[in-house]
């Protein structure tokens, strides 16, 4: 069953941005924060693709979404192996609460709308995930999870890139 809570995610990308931006030194979370916002952002993305799946019709949003779900689903269970090696708790498959609001906003609409909204939803998500992972790969106290986020990181990278190519294409 899908949870929401309401720390990490989101929230958690916010406060390693502000802080990044004030002292231009990334702050990594905590291990367990970084577990349950990096878990958090690919239940998000999995999530998010089954709706677009579901509810566009734009063959390049459904390739899109297909993709974001093998390789959240990947690197989901690749996080979790990690966590479960340094003796940390395995988060439940949850998402926080500001990404069940995109999520909420996502299921209402359909067709072009829906594709539009998806894919500026995705840039943000991606532009998240990239700071989280990004920080903790540098400079994490665990070396299990910095592994896995430097491991997760170019495949983010390269989301970000395909969800930015795709709001152009479909005029978001």
């Amino acid at each position: 069953m899908l949870k929401t809570i309401s720390r990490g995610g989101m929230g958690l990308a916010a406060i390693i941005c502000a802080a990044h931006a004030a002292a231009q030194t990334p702050i990594p979370p905590s291990p367990n924060d970084f577990v349950v916002a990096a878990c958090q952002s690919d239940q998000y993305e999995i999530e998010a693709g089954k709706d677009a799946e579901v509810q566009s019709n734009d063959m390049r949003v459904r390739t899109f979404a297909q993709q974001m779900i093998q390789d959240h689903t990947r690197t989901i269970e690749i996080l979790r192996q990690a966590a479960m090696s340094s003796g940390l708790p395995v988060p439940e498959p949850s998402v926080s609460s500001d990404q069940a609001r995109l999520l909420s906003s996502l299921q209402s609409l359909r067709g072009p709308e829906f594709d539009r909204t998806y894919a500026r939803q995705q840039v943000l998500a991606h532009e998240q995930a990239v700071t989280v992972a990004d920080s903790f790969a540098a400079a994490g106290s665990d070396a299990n999870l910095r592994n896995a986020a430097a491991s997760a990181l170019p495949i983010i990278q390269e989301h970000l890139k395909m969800a930015q190519q795709l709001r152009t294409d479909v005029g978001g």
